[in-house]
């Protein structure tokens, strides 16, 4: 007997702990020109890199406005946003690396409105510090959440995911719309059409290139993009003299952290209710952007990765950690720059580790800074709007990819309903208390906890095993019904529940040419959200396909010539149809009763 050595023991407790970086299969989609375990041309990953820097930069002003509630100004405003960067780099960084802590992915950490929004109000009411102890249990939360993820798949189907990331765009439709046209939130004002035409521009041209270029062009569209929309912001008198004016007052070089100084955190209830409310909604976000990521380097995609994505949410607390430190505002991954990665066809991880690199390196120098935070709203409305457009459309191919029937129309439309409810009906949250804002006041979050909920209650009675005896006139069309069915109560994917209903009727047809049945089958199917099992059992002896020869492609070509080969050739058509369909097959017999068994991964 072999006693298992002690560091042995602890080295296994600690990978259940924290499970190492594991990478699976992927198939590139048409539109991906680079996967994330690719090694782009050095040229591509830093042009993409770029821009990736730039589009995060661009979202500093959500930072900048929280740092002037806090009235910071000057150097210490300075300070606080380049703070803020070192972290969002350390992020990105971590987010590209293959650790226990890592996605593994072109992730890029922004700081977010969410994460603004809540700095803000915590600062006003309770002060910096205590802002600072929030962070630290929104840190804890994460990395709680990260851990735990893998065992809730149960909760993210395909279709609860595909509601999350349409509702994820729904929510960037109304600021890039703002920004786009120039109007402002609750007024009357008239379209700004300076803005329009920049706008306009910077979104016409990123989508053409992403559309009819398939080379270089394609991977700079963004940069193109921003470039077609600086030069018309030019012309318009949008950006000028004044503007550049500010950006050449900046230092060239300074160290972050030596005009700002954090305060320590401090325990105050009335502050850390909302973050940890916050954490929810956060956590959903990053499941959703994980989502994203992960459907967008595999054109197989089946349902999300939620190891990589505890492996986010865990490095997302690593980050919050770092943010408490330092006295900014917690991170949290960028949806816009999803978008750019899409539109550049580049989501290698290299990518995302030199992006963090350069948010590193910009952090120490203010021109830069202020140059991007200076651009032109419109610019930043357009890339938005790009954005929303792309998560919606892959929300609902990821709803369509799965059959539905009443349950699950139910779940989908009705969550849309309740998040699209929350972001077009703001009067239905304005009475609700600060502290639950940030939950019921996110449409976001009360559609995907609706259609959670719903699609674990309608799961409450639905069997994951179905049976029919297939003695209709019709048996094929009988067992493609049922199994139809069947699919449309546990959420299969269309393809393989097809590709079963194929093999089912070929088999049918295999057992009746070959005379081995002798009355009605039992259909069985399994399913258990990764593999889809089916059990035909008939009275008669066992279908032997591995006893079948190949079946003779050229017999059948020369019909005319060789009636005999063809016959022979027919034969065998059925059994090769099943093992090309089916991903197992398995025969046997017992008590003059012959089984066939498919096997399918979902």
């Amino acid at each position: 007997m072999i006693t298992p050595r002690p560091d042995m023991d602890w080295h296994n407790a600690f990978d259940r702990l924290l499970p190492p970086f594991a990478e699976g299969k992927r198939e590139k989609p048409r539109d991906m020109l680079y996967l994330a375990s690719d090694r782009p041309p050095w040229s591509t990953t830093l042009s993409v890199s770029i821009q990736h820097a730039i589009m995060a930069l661009m979202l500093l002003i959500y930072s900048m406005i929280a740092g002037q509630s806090m009235g910071l100004a000057g150097a210490q405003l300075r300070d606080f946003l380049a703070l803020g960067m070192l972290v969002m780099g350390l992020g990105t960084v971590l987010n590209g690396l293959t650790t226990r802590f890592s996605a593994g992915h072109l992730l890029i950490n922004q700081q977010g409105p969410l994460n603004i929004t809540i700095f803000i109000a915590v600062v006003e009411f309770s002060g910096p510090g205590a802002a600072a102890g929030g962070v630290l249990v929104y840190a804890l939360m994460m990395l709680i959440l990260g851990r735990f993820l893998p065992l809730l798949r149960v909760l993210f189907p395909a279709e609860v995911s595909g509601v999350l990331l349409v509702l994820l765009g729904m929510g960037l439709v109304p600021v890039g719309i703002r920004r786009a046209s120039g109007l402002a939130a609750g007024t009357l004002n008239p379209l700004d059409p300076s803005a329009v035409l920049i706008a306009a521009v910077t979104l016409g041209t990123i989508f053409g290139l992403a559309v009819w270029s398939p080379g270089r062009a394609r991977i700079l569209a963004l940069l193109i993009g921003a470039a077609a929309g600086l030069l018309v912001a030019v012309l318009t008198g949008v950006l000028g003299s004044a503007e550049l004016a500010r950006v050449a007052a900046q230092p060239m070089f300074a160290l972050p952290g030596e005009y700002y100084r954090p305060a320590p955190p401090t325990w105050v209830p009335a502050a850390i209710v909302p973050y940890l409310l916050g954490s929810i909604m956060a956590a959903v976000d990053t499941v959703g952007s994980g989502v994203m990521i992960d459907k967008m380097n595999n054109e197989r995609w089946r349902r999300p990765d939620l190891p990589m994505i505890g492996r986010l949410l865990n490095g997302l607390g690593l980050c919050h950690l770092l943010s408490a430190l330092t006295g900014t505002i917690a991170t949290s991954i960028s949806s816009v720059n999803l978008g750019l990665a899409h539109v550049t066809g580049v989501a290698a991880r290299r990518a995302g580790v030199v992006t963090g690199l350069l948010l590193i390196a910009l952090a120490l120098l203010p021109q830069i800074t202020a140059f991007v935070i200076l651009l032109p709203a419109p610019i930043v409305g357009a890339i938005l709007i790009y954005t929303a457009a792309y998560m919606m459309v892959s929300g609902a191919e990821l709803i369509l990819s799965r059959l539905l029937n009443a349950r699950r129309r139910a779940t989908v439309g009705l969550g849309l309903v309740a998040g699209t409810a929350v972001f077009m009906v703001p009067e239905l949250t304005a009475q609700v208390p600060l502290a639950f804002k940030p939950i019921l006041g996110s449409g976001l979050v009360v559609g995907v906890f609706c259609a959670m909920l719903l699609n674990f209650i309608f799961r409450i009675g639905v069997s994951q095993q179905g049976e029919c005896v297939l003695d209709g006139a019709g048996p094929q069309a009988q067992a493609t019904r049922f199994l139809e069915d069947r699919g449309a109560d546990w959420g299969a994917r269309r393809e393989v529940i097809g590709r079963a209903g194929l093999a089912v009727g070929e088999a049918l047809e295999a057992l009746r040419t070959a005379g081995v049945i002798a009355g009605p089958a039992r259909l069985v199917a399994r399913f258990d959200e990764y593999t889809l099992n089916l059990l035909i059992d008939y009275p008669g002896q066992a279908l032997h396909l591995a006893a079948m020869p190949a079946m003779d492609a050229q017999a059948l070509l020369d019909l005319d010539q060789d009636e005999e080969a063809f016959e022979a050739a027919m034969a065998t058509l059925s059994g090769a149809l099943i093992r090309h369909l089916a991903d197992r097959v398995e025969t046997q017999e017992q008590l003059n009763r012959g089984q066939l068994r498919l096997s399918f991964i979902h």
